[in-house]
Parts: C-alpha cells; structure tokens; sequence
C-alpha cells in the first residue's frame, strides 16, 4: 500500500506541479487586471468584470469541448494509440475554433446585448463594450491554445503550456502597465488597454505553445491525415462521450452568467465586490484545479490499461489531498482578508462585502471542491460524463438560482448574505449525490 501511495504521489507531482503553476499564472493573470483597473474606480472594474464573463464563458465552453476529447486521449494514451489521439486532437481542434470564432462575433456585433444581460448602467454598458471589442481578435487564439494544451497535458506533457502561461502573464503584465495608464509614453487607454493587453497576451500564449510543441516533436506534430481521419463511428463515440461534458460545462457556466446578472442587478457596488471576491477565489482554486487535471491524466491512463483497481484508489488519494488542502487554504483566508483587500483601490463599502464574501468562501471551500475533483477529476476521466450533466442542471436551475433570485431581488438579502445561498445550498446538495456516486463504482466506463 505504501508503494502504491508512493507511485501515486510521485506521479501526481509531475503532473499537478507544473499544472498548478500553471493555474496560478492565469489566475494571477486576472488579480492582475483587476488591481490595475480597481485604481481607475468602481465603475470601470464592474465594467471589466462583466465584460470578463464574455471571456469566462468561452473558455468554459472550451473547457466542455477539450473535457470531452481529454477522456479519450489519457486512455488512448493508456493504451499507446497515437492515431486515437490524433484523431481525438483534430476534432477538438474543429470544435474549440469553432467555438472561438462564435463568441468573437458575438462580442464584435453585439456587445451591449451581452453586456445587458449583467446590468442596466448605461455607463458601465459603454465602457464594458469597449472592452469586449478589443479583445474579441483573441478568441480564436484562445480556442487553439486551449486544444494544444489539452493534449499536452493528456499525454503528461505539461512543461509547455506553463511556458506558454509565464510568456503570456509577462506580457500582460507589462502592456497593462503601459496601456492602461500610459507610461513610458503610450497613451492612457483605461479599460480598452487592459482588454488589448489581455488580446495580445493571449496570442502570445498560442504562439510559445504551438512553437514549443512542435520543436520538441510532441504530439502536436500530428499529420493532417490522422488528425482528418474522423469516421462517422468515432463521430458518434466522441459526441455520446464529448457532449455531456461539454453541455456540464455550458449549463454550469450559464449558471454563474446568471448568478452574476443576479448581483449586477442588485448594484454597481454589488457586481465590484463579486468581482474582486472571485479573483481571489480563482487564485485560492489553483492548486485544487491542477489535483483536478493531474487525477484524470492518471485515472484516464489507468482506466485505458484496464487498470480499475489502481484508477479507485488513485480517486480515494486526491479526494483526500483536496480536502485537506481546502481546509488548509480556506482557513488562512480568515487571517489574510485584510492585507489581501489592501491591494484593491475600491470603495469603503465594496471592500467592506468583498470580505466578507471571501470569509464565506473560505468557510465552505472544501464542500465546493470535493464535487469539482469527483466530476472533472474522477467521473469524467473514468468515462462516465453524463451524471455530472444531470446532477449539475438539477442543482443549479431547480434549487441554487431561484433561492438566490429571491434572496437577492426579492427579499433584498445583503451581497454577502445572498453569496451564502448561492454557494452553500447548491454545493452542499452536490457533494452527498456525487459522493454516493463515487463509493457505487459505476462511473467506471471504458471509452476506447
């Protein structure tokens, strides 16, 4: 037993290290921009924050779209099947830039719209359509990287895409500080420089992956006949396996659109102080998301060698590693909240509810990554991606966004109030259904 624990830490940090960095840069990445654009004011952060969920929406719909393709290459991977994994890489590619290519034109045709949908300030509305404008050229780029990253994970190759994030974050860094408020003579473009600061990084991204990928003769040197080799029959195995992870991810990520439309339509005030509250929990959630991918790399391979013992106890280790690990984390943001809201140039009264909402996060970290490492890091990677769909849609649609609405619109809850029903009504209902799920052994499926 504790050679197998062995095995399985071993491997685990090879993988969930560079991951997790990885994690920490894109999520730095956000704090980032929203320190920088907080000094220009309440507003314009709102503005940004919402504009942002344009941006976070594809990427969770990328995320639905290579979640699918990352079952069948980690157990094609398992099964040393490079024409699989090609296979797998070039219909990813077809639907993440296809993805990609949507959301830009939404955000170049109709920006007030989809800024309409998280508040009626006029003046936010503007500012964040500026916003969207200017980084809607990256989305494709996004879309590419996002695959390439996919199957370089899958095949336990991560080092490139942590290059490609530090590329990218310096790159943001330093263009966000000349173009938000023009130093060293560029001119002080406000929130349209952090969006071309954000585009450009993103670019960046794609380029260092795509250029490392290849140099090194990783799987992305893929020929173009295997990649277009996509039968009617794999076709079909790819949507009934791909499209529920995908549809998870979408019905998850609507869910929080409309739990952010909730609080913009609440105030201003109220989108703002969501807004610096998530960017710190996306940098409190980076070690968690890189046990996430490292667990489905294992189970994956596990489960394509038909290794099934070693692929449940792999899941018992991170279910265990991610428990600890939020409680660790969610306890020190108690103490931390007040030097961490330091960095925010925000009002008294929105710095007064972020913190507050991170004390509620922190409160109930641990019931909100358990059912994230279940479905992502163990239902999915052991092939089983359609529980995941339902108990996410019944959650979110029929329990956690009418007690919200009503919390927050109706019986005109504060923000933080509201933020405890958001969160804790929904996760705690997720981690007793997952975790029955988890000790039945059915979501052990075989994809290839």
């Amino acid at each position: 037993m504790k050679k197998k624990t062995y095995s399985f830490t071993r491997t685990m940090l090879s993988i969930a290290i560079p991951l997790t960095l990885q994690n920490l840069l894109f999520s730095s990445f956000t704090l980032i921009d929203t320190v920088m654009v907080g000094r220009l004011g309440d507003l314009p952060l709102a503005a940004v924050g919402m504009a942002g969920k344009w941006s976070w929406f594809l990427n969770i719909v990328l995320f639905g779209c290579t979640s699918g393709a990352a079952v069948f290459i980690a157990q094609y991977f398992g099964a040393d099947d490079r024409k699989g994994i090609h296979r797998t890489y070039g219909l990813m590619n077809l639907l993440s830039l296809g993805a990609g290519l949507v959301f830009m034109l939404g955000a170049l045709l109709i920006p007030e719209t989809i800024i309409g949908m998280f508040t009626k300030d006029p003046e936010a509305i503007a500012a964040a359509a500026v916003y969207l404008r200017c980084i809607a050229v990256s989305y494709p780029f996004q879309a590419l990287a996002k695959s390439a990253a996919t199957l370089l994970q899958s095949t336990q190759r991560v080092v490139i895409p942590f290059v490609g994030a530090a590329c990218s974050v310096a790159t943001n860094i330093v263009l966000n500080a000349l173009l938000i408020f023009g130093l060293c003579g560029f001119p002080a473009m406000g929130v349209a420089g952090a969006a071309t600061a954000s585009a450009m990084a993103a670019v960046v991204n794609a380029l260092v992956i795509y250029g490392l990928g290849f140099a090194r003769k990783t799987m992305l040197r893929a020929p173009m006949k295997d990649m277009l080799d996509i039968s009617r029959g794999f076709v079909r195995d790819y949507v009934r396996i791909g499209a529920p992870a995908m549809f998870n991810e979408t019905i998850w990520a609507l869910s929080i659109l409309i739990y952010s439309a909730i609080f913009g339509h609440m105030s201003t005030e109220a989108y703002a102080a969501i807004t610096v509250a998530k960017s710190i929990e996306d940098l409190t959630c980076v070690a968690v998301f890189g046990m996430c991918s490292a667990c489905a790399v294992m189970i994956g391979s596990y489960v394509g060698q038909g290794k099934y013992d070693h692929a449940k106890a792999c899941a018992r280790y991170h279910i265990v590693l991610v428990t600890i690990m939020s409680l660790a984390i969610g306890g020190s943001l108690f103490f931390l909240k007040e030097p961490i809201m330091s960095l925010f140039g925000v009002s008294e009264t929105v710095r007064r509810e972020s913190m507050a909402v991170i004390m509620i996060y922190g409160a109930e970290m641990a019931l909100r990554n358990i059912p994230l490492m279940l479905v992502v890091g163990t239902f999915r990677a052991g092939g089983d991606t359609q529980y995941g769909l339902i108990v996410d849609s019944i959650s979110a649609y029929l329990v956690g966004i009418p007690l919200t609405a009503a919390a927050g619109l109706v019986l005109h809850f504060s923000v933080p109030a509201t933020y405890a029903v958001m969160y804790f009504v929904e996760d705690f209902l997720k981690t007793i259904v997952y975790g029955r799920h988890f000790l039945s052994g059915k979501w052990i499926k075989p994809v290839i």
